[in-house]
């Protein structure tokens, strides 16, 4: 389940749509509370700054509460001070509306095409999933590229 804030109608039904191809694609039952906010420029730039020591406007921002996640996992690997009986808050993603819509121009795409790229980066980065490692960059592309052809967002 997400928790979609600062987003239209139009966006709020795209993410769902790649948040539900990512548990899909990974066999991941989704029992998992995660929040996700579209935030201006100002917003992300301080956010990046305070949590990345980066101070300066970036697309995506995963907040994770857990460590790399050993998927495909079960409600019952979780405390209770962490699985409500319903939900896990599994983490946070911030995406910048503004950068995302420059970087669609930027690669000759949609801006639908674009922010569900950046969602699914956040969902998979709140899974544990990095890009840091070459090894680890090469099954995160190949989880992106995947789930968003699943859902119909293939790169051009």
């Amino acid at each position: 389940m997400i928790r979609i804030s600062g987003a239209n109608l139009k966006e709020r039904a795209l993410v769902r749509k790649v948040e539900k191809a990512t548990f899909k694609h990974l066999g991941q039952k989704d029992f998992f509370l995660i929040d996700i906010t579209v935030v201006d420029e100002d917003t992300i730039k301080s956010l990046n700054a305070s949590a990345r020591g980066v101070d300066k406007v970036t697309d995506v921002l995963s907040f994770p509460c857990f460590e790399k996640l050993d998927l495909p996992v079960d409600e019952s690997e979780f405390s209770e001070c962490d699985y409500d009986g319903s939900h896990v808050l599994l983490g946070s993603i911030m995406i910048c509306r503004k950068r995302a819509e420059e970087q669609a121009k930027e690669y000759g795409h949609s801006y639908a095409r674009e922010l569900g790229f950046l969602a699914c980066h956040g969902f998979l980065h709140i899974l544990g999933f990095d890009h840091i490692d070459p090894e680890d960059e090469k099954v995160m592309i190949a989880h992106q590229k995947a789930i968003m052809n699943a859902v119909g967002l293939k790169r051009d």
